[in-house]
C-alpha cells in the first residue's frame, strides 16, 4: 500500500521500496486546491491504456496510464482498497490509489478541501 500524507496545502502519496520502482515514481504529490472530488468506490479494471509503468490485468497497476478519459496515476493491487482523486488543472486527471485505511483517508481529504 501507499503512505498518504495529509497537509494544510497537499497531499503527498508515498510509495516505498519495490512500489516506486514498479510505478517508475517515488510520490506523487498534489495541490489540495486540484481535488475536485474524492471518490471510495470500487475501481474498474483497466484494459486498454497507454502507459508508463506496470500493468498486469487484473491485479495490479502501477504508474501513469492515459485513456480516453485523460492522463491517470495509479496504485493499485486491491480495487477494494482504492480513493481515486478528480483532479482540475493538474497534469493528471485522476489519481487512484490504495491506502490502509481508504474511508478514514477521504473524510479527510474532504474536510481539507471543504
Amino acid at each position: 500500500m501507499v503512505k498518504a500524507e495529509l497537509g494544510k496545502e497537499y497531499v503527498t502519496f508515498r510509495l516505498e521500496g519495490a512500489q516506486k520502482l514498479l510505478a517508475f515514481k517515488r510520490s506523487v504529490r498534489i495541490p489540495l486546491k486540484k481535488i475536485d472530488d474524492v471518490s471510495t468506490e470500487t475501481v474498474k479494471p483497466l484494459w486498454l491504456a497507454g502507459k508508463i509503468g506496470t500493468h498486469m490485468p487484473p491485479i495490479f497497476w502501477a504508474g501513469t496510464f492515459w485513456t480516453m478519459g485523460g492522463k491517470t496515476f495509479y496504485y493499485i493491487r486491491d480495487r477494494s482498497k482504492c480513493i481515486t482523486l478528480r483532479l482540475k488543472d493538474h497534469e493528471y486527471k485522476k489519481v487512484v490509489m490504495e491506502v490502509d485505511d481508504k474511508e478514514s483517508v477521504a473524510r479527510e481529504l474532504r474536510k481539507l478541501i471543504g
